[in-house]
């Protein structure tokens, strides 16, 4: 009977459906002793000193500058961009 109560203790942990955090879809995971919010469109909302907020993870200078420069109406997240081939 313990196994039984307890595998239904721990399988919601394992089976979690997404999150919703500031009206995105994603996961809350723990990196580095830290926590973290990453939707799915490979945006993270992470602590900086005392405040929160959300990063996309794209490169500032020359690396990022074919995102910053794309062309007028390409809505693409910095991941789609990335998995695209944009470099």
């Amino acid at each position: 009977m313990f196994v039984l109560i307890g595998s239904f203790l721990v399988a919601p942990s394992f089976a979690r459906a997404d999150d919703w955090y500031q009206g995105r879809q994603g996961q809350w995971v723990q990196q580095n002793n830290a926590w973290r919010f990453r939707d799915h469109d490979g945006n993270i909302y992470r602590q900086h000193g005392k405040s929160w907020s959300w990063y996309n993870g794209r490169h500032h200078g020359a690396v990022g500058s074919a995102y910053h420069n794309r062309p007028a109406g390409d809505n693409q997240s910095y991941s789609q961009f990335q998995n695209s081939g944009g470099h």
